[in-house]
């Protein structure tokens, strides 16, 4: 039977747990709560400003496939910024574990795409870098120092200017829908714009642009792409915020069941203790009277 003073140091450790445990919740909780009105609304704000483009696109193609055919792009696809011809897939991981599942979860999407052999490897945060490596020791990749809190805009510029030059972008991060869900996403950047678009649709507004609509092009080609990039960033930190507090509340309940269980051990330990002495006490006082 294991001893009684083997069980209480158990508890007093599982205790001393229960605390870092209940403070890593606190925080993640806190992060989480004022990360999560600011990442939802600007999700909101994106989209709206893709959508802006799209409908630029489509209102002005003609006017797109002519500057395409000017610069000698037979292909119908049009493109201001110089690119490698490659792909590139980035994992937004973190610097520390403690993240519940949505890490392995999207390490396991983006592994999909690096087993192919077709892309090229980019990690952002050294948990990330400690999962990868072990998957592909042998693999070149691409490594990113990205803070799991207070990312700040050379963080990022690093980054963009690492993948900005590929092709075919896929970025892999955690998505936030819920405090109890989160979801693996990929998003797909091609540095080519599709001008198979327009002929037949009804524009919704019509634009002047000054200076001229190849400029308004190459401005939403980078300017959109890093605002879009860190928005991936931090909606990979709210989902890690909110998987963490799922992942610490879920193990504090399982350290006050092992607790609950580990006191009902040490009072048996302690009733066969008291038993045993009262038994010995109960001997010798017979052998004392014989």
């Amino acid at each position: 039977m294991i001893g009684g003073k083997k069980i209480v140091n158990q508890i007093q450790d599982l205790k001393g747990f229960k605390s870092l445990i209940t403070a890593y919740e606190e925080i993640a909780s806190i992060r989480m709560k004022k990360t999560r009105d600011s990442v939802l609304y600007n999700r909101a704000y994106m989209s709206a400003i893709e959508e802006i483009f799209e409908e630029v696109r489509t209102t002005y193609a003609r006017q797109t496939r002519a500057l395409a055919k000017r610069r000698g792009r037979a292909d119908q696809k049009l493109t201001f910024l110089a690119h490698n011809g490659r792909a590139v897939a980035v994992f937004l991981s973190a610097n520390t574990g403690l993240y519940g599942e949505i890490v392995h979860r999207t390490y396991q999407e983006f592994i999909k795409e690096i087993a192919t052999g077709n892309v090229e490897a980019t990690i952002a945060g050294r948990y990330g870098l400690s999962l990868f490596i072990n998957s592909f020791p042998d693999k070149p990749y691409t490594f990113f120092d990205l803070p799991d809190a207070e990312v700040k805009s050379t963080d990022l510029s690093q980054i963009i200017r690492h993948i900005v030059q590929y092709e075919e972008i896929h970025i892999y991060y955690g998505k936030f829908v819920s405090v109890i869900k989160q979801e693996p996403t990929k998003w797909i950047v091609s540095a080519e714009i599709s001008l198979d678009m327009g002929d037949g649709k009804k524009p919704k507004t019509s634009y002047i642009f000054e200076p001229s609509l190849e400029e308004i092009l190459i401005f939403f080609e980078t300017e959109l792409f890093a605002s879009l990039l860190e928005q991936s960033v931090n909606e990979s930190q709210l989902a890690k915020y909110a998987s963490r507090v799922v992942a610490m509340n879920r193990a504090d309940k399982n350290i006050d069941s092992t607790l609950k269980n580990l006191e009902m051990v040490r009072l048996r330990i302690n009733h066969h203790e008291l038993n045993k002495k009262q038994v010995n006490s109960l001997s010798s006082a017979i052998m004392a009277s014989e």
